[in-house]
């Protein structure tokens, strides 16, 4: 290696031990920064000789050629990363996101919390330690779902058709999955991935059942590559609206949708943001009560949601879904009979 290439490495060197330094061991929000004569001791500890003079134009270089947000603060005589790559609630965030969904199993959310983690300084990571609070939470155990989903992204995006088995849960010990299609693939047209309470869901078009159907990718095994078939369905998801659908579903079980007016207490406004969305419109009924109109695809699920809230909430329209209603009540409360069987 020629005597310039040397030197020009060994500058290198030094420039991203300067500015991993800074990035790590430096944070406004936590009031601490790093002095020059901190950073010639971190460079002397891997071997690299800089006087607190070279450090200055080193870090000067750093502003000036590479854009680091980095300055100076006279009063302290340190110098701060103004502007980290991702700032510490942002990280806390993506954390939580990880952390709180169930379909990623705990050892893998420690593994990406860790990865997480090290895009922080040393003052924030410690705030970023969130698996004391999910130690006992109960987690998919399939430990591919993540890799897995990766697959699906790659098919919607190559507008290719994919195939999987699809299994839910059985009681049985023996076999504690009962598989759908007695195990045959689904064949399906992938259109979007969506996180409904901590877990994942593809929304596919069948092209046998001309519908759309929502699949738990926790539950999907054997998922393929892209297929290199064509997706179907593309027309009809152009109509689709996925934050509306999303809004509309309950608990990703498909229904036959109505406008479905309701009536409820005032104090359950919030119940039904969370659910509908801000933009809901809430008409005063009286001064105790409002109207609500929403578009619901009907299924159990919506029965329960709506029964949760016992004579607070009552559906007052169409006729059909009041009937449904009705039935959903009267089967519950006879199960409940001294004679009433599930």
């Amino acid at each position: 290696m020629a005597q310039g290439q040397g030197r020009s490495s060994g500058q290198g060197v030094k420039m991203m031990y300067i500015r991993d330094y800074l990035c790590s061991q430096t944070s406004v929000e936590a009031g601490k920064g790093v002095s020059a004569k901190d950073i010639s001791a971190f460079l002397a500890s891997k071997g690299i000789k800089a006087s607190v003079k070279t450090i200055y134009n080193d870090i000067l270089r750093l502003q000036i050629d590479f854009d680091l947000p980095v300055e100076y603060d006279p009063h302290k005589h340190r110098y701060f990363i103004t502007k980290p790559l991702f700032e510490p609630y942002e990280l806390r965030l993506m954390v939580d996101g990880i952390q709180s969904s169930k379909f990623i199993t705990q050892e893998r959310a420690r593994e990406i919390t860790a990865k997480i983690a090290g895009l922080a300084d040393v003052y924030t990571r410690a705030a970023l330690n969130r698996q004391s609070y999910v130690t006992n939470r109960v987690r998919n155990m399939n430990d591919s779902v993540v890799k897995d989903a990766d697959r699906i992204h790659q098919a919607i995006a190559e507008d290719s058709k994919i195939g999987f088995r699809y299994f839910h849960y059985s009681p049985n010990k023996d076999n504690p999955k009962k598989y759908c299609k007695n195990g045959t693939q689904y064949i399906v047209s992938p259109f979007a991935l969506l996180w409904n309470n901590g877990n994942y869901y593809l929304y596919a078009y069948l092209s046998d059942k001309q519908e759309f159907r929502y699949f738990r990718v926790d539950r999907m095994e054997r998922i393929s590559l892209p297929l290199g078939e064509k997706r179907d369905g593309r027309e009809a998801f152009k109509s689709k609206n996925i934050t509306a659908q999303k809004a509309k579903v309950f608990d990703m079980y498909n229904g036959r949708e109505f406008t479905v007016r309701m009536r409820f207490i005032n104090r359950l406004a919030d119940a039904v943001i969370d659910q509908f969305g801000k933009d809901v419109m809430m008409i005063p009924d009286d001064k105790n009560h409002f109207i609500v109109s929403v578009p619901v695809e009907i299924s159990p699920p919506f029965f329960a949601w709506v029964a949760t809230f016992g004579r607070a909430a009552k559906i007052l329209s169409p006729e059909p879904v009041v009937d449904e209603m009705k039935k959903f009540i009267e089967r519950v409360a006879d199960m409940y009979k001294e004679e009433g069987k599930m």
